[in-house]
């Protein structure tokens, strides 16, 4: 059985470890560029020992945005300001993935200047606002959008590309029943929801090449009465190995209470199931996120063969050098309590652990 400090190989990317860091929205950015801030952030993640650190989610068009403090790769001019945070985080040995998020219906026009848009026209059930459905060559125009944001990715230095698939954000709405009720060549079936992502897929292939790694954060199921069931979200993940996809992340998609996919005093991990029922059919390496917690529970994972690492968001904010004190034998886990109150203030862009 591998050991959390064994190699794992994701393409071509040979990541030291089976530990990563899970994106964390830190709402830092300048303007959506890096801020001298997340360069000092991501320093200290880059010294961690950390195999893979993804980064928060990148917006791919601005309509995408979904809050002032994240970061754009919508942009040219963002290839620059990208690129210092890889160096940083290069220069202290780490690897580093960026993230690709479009909010899509979870956006807001107080923030993007723009009504929310999702694959079909619903009432928000916060907002209360109508969401508009992008026509088929909206949809063709995001998919090119998705394609020349990882060209820039790539040029910005990044070790990987990570798509968010999950979580309620765009491409999660797309896969969900509850959210996409089209009925044409992007929704209908499983395998036509997940049209949507399978040529954002191809589109990066081209832009990136065959060597280049990409994976993607997916809801395997829904949390929603009207979204997606376990065995439609294996049969995603299985259409998505097969286009060739290099690992998933596996959380959760549409959420009936957003942010649910964030437990509060949670201190198991709590996607084991899913995980370990998409383990059954998928061979492509799998990544588990959530409530991850102790290192028994870490080496576990590993040992039942449930996921290949293992992912964290809260342990990092509170100890970034986590992962070289449990190398070291210093601790048998994080001490995050998973209280919440650092994702309180994530908003702030004051990404911080009250207890450490």
């Amino acid at each position: 059985m591998p050991s959390l400090f064994d190699p794992i190989a994701i393409n071509r990317l040979v990541l030291p470890n089976r530990f990563i860091r899970s994106a964390t929205m830190d709402s830092m950015a300048d303007k959506g560029m890096v801020s001298e801030r997340e360069i000092d952030l991501y320093r200290e993640l880059g010294e961690g020992e950390i195999g893979l650190i993804i980064s928060h989610g990148l917006y791919p068009a601005r309509d995408g945005q979904c809050s002032p403090g994240q970061l754009g790769a919508h942009t040219d001019d963002a290839i620059p300001s990208l690129a210092r945070l890889t160096s940083v985080v290069h220069q202290g040995g780490g690897r580093i993935a960026a993230q690709l998020l479009h909010g899509g219906w979870m956006c807001s026009a107080q923030v993007t200047g723009l009504p929310p848009v999702g694959p079909s026209e619903i009432v928000h059930p916060r907002s209360r606002v109508t969401v508009r459905q992008l026509s088929s060559d909206e949809v063709l125009e995001l998919v090119d959008a998705y394609s020349r944001a990882a060209a820039r990715i790539v040029e910005a230095g990044f070790d990987a590309i990570q798509l968010h698939g999950a979580h309620s954000w765009l491409i999660s709405a797309f896969l969900s029943p509850a959210t996409n009720r089209r009925q044409d060549e992007w929704g209908g079936s499983a395998s036509k929801r997940a049209r949507f992502v399978r040529e954002i897929y191809r589109a990066m292939r081209r832009a990136v090449g065959p060597d280049y790694p990409i994976l993607i954060k997916l809801g395997i199921k829904d949390y929603h009465p009207e979204g997606k069931s376990t065995g439609e979200g294996i049969e995603v993940a299985h259409i998505l190995q097969q286009e060739g996809f290099d690992g998933i992340e596996v959380s959760e998609g549409l959420e009936e209470d957003f942010f649910h996919h964030i437990r509060r005093d949670a201190l198991s991990p709590y996607y084991v199931e899913e995980c370990g029922q998409a383990r059954k059919s998928l061979s492509l390496p799998l990544i588990i996120v959530g409530g991850i917690r102790k290192l028994k529970d870490m080496q576990d994972i590993l040992d039942s063969g449930v996921a290949d690492a293992v992912s964290m968001c809260r342990p990092f904010i509170m100890d970034p050098h986590v992962v070289r004190d449990l190398r070291e034998h210093k601790s048998t886990g994080s001490g995050c309590t998973s209280c919440n109150e650092c994702m309180a203030r994530m908003g702030q862009g004051r990404l911080r652990c009250v207890l450490s």
